[in-house]
């Protein structure tokens, strides 16, 4: 059991330094914008994250009921 914790620990401190990178790379772009133009993209990013964690929480839920009528 410990060892599945820390497993999990390492996965999820290797995601969010990679998504910390990813965000600081963007960050960086973004802020050489007028302010007007960040908050447009911040929009769209903030509308299109929300819809794909919407779509592969619709896929994760097809694929459980999938296997529960298996």
């Amino acid at each position: 059991m410990a060892v599945d914790v820390l497993e999990n620990w390492a996965r999820e401190s290797a995601f969010r330094k990679r998504w910390l990178k990813t965000w600081e790379k963007l960050g960086g772009r973004i802020l050489q914008f007028p302010k007007w133009m960040q908050t447009i993209i911040l929009e769209d990013v903030n509308t299109a994250v929300e819809n794909r964690v919407a779509t592969m929480e619709m896929i994760l839920q097809s694929m459980k009921n999938r296997e529960k009528g298996k």
